[in-house]
C-alpha cells in the first residue's frame, strides 16, 4: 500500500475471492497463487514475496534486467546467494524516523488505504489472536489491536 501512495504500480497475488477487494485498492494485475510466472515475464523492477512462496527462477523471471529481489525471510542460502552476482541484495534495515514520519504524512493524507475488518482493544487481544490462528484473516481486511 506504501508502493501505490508513493505512485508504484502494484501486482499481487490472493485467493480468488479476494480479488476484487485487491483491484479496489488499486493492485493490477492480481494474479492466483498458482498463476505462471512467465506470463509476467520481465515486468519488476522489484519482487517482493513477502509470504516466501516463490522460487527463485520465478523471481528472476519476472524481473526486469537490473530489477531486485525483496526478501522479508532471512536464511543463511538467502546471504550466501546475495554476495553473488545477480538481484539479491542483503539490507539489513532499521527504522528511520523521517521515515516513519513520511508514512504517517501518507496515511494522514488518506493515500494509505489499509482494509481493516476488525479493531479490538489490547484486553481483547489473545482472544482475537487466537480466533484469527483459527480461521485466518477476517474477511474484508485485518486486524488491528488498540493501545488505546
Amino acid at each position: 500500500m506504501i508502493a501505490l501512495a508513493r505512485g508504484a504500480t502494484v501486482a499481487g497475488s490472493c485467493r480468488a475471492t479476494s480479488a476484487e477487494e485487491a483491484r479496489a485498492l488499486g493492485i493490477d494485475p492480481v494474479v492466483g497463487f498458482d498463476f505462471d510466472p512467465a506470463s509476467l515475464r520481465g515486468r519488476y523492477d522489484i519482487v517482493l514475496d513477502a509470504a516466501n512462496a516463490l522460487s527463485v527462477t520465478a523471481m528472476r523471471t519476472m524481473l526486469k534486467p537490473g530489477g531486485r529481489v525483496v526478501d522479508i525471510h532471512p536464511a543463511p542460502a538467502k546471504f550466501v546467494r546475495s554476495v553473488l552476482p545477480g538481484p539479491y541484495n542483503v539490507v539489513i534495515a532499521k527504522p528511520v524516523r523521517q521515515d516513519m514520519e513520511e508514512l504517517v504524512a501518507i496515511a494522514a493524507d488518506g493515500k494509505l488505504r489499509l482494509p481493516i475488518a476488525r479493531t479490538v482493544p489490547l484486553e481483547q487481544a489473545i482472544p482475537a489472536l487466537t480466533e484469527l490462528e483459527q480461521h485466518g484473516t477476517p474477511k474484508g481486511g485485518k486486524l488491528v489491536i488498540s493501545l488505546l
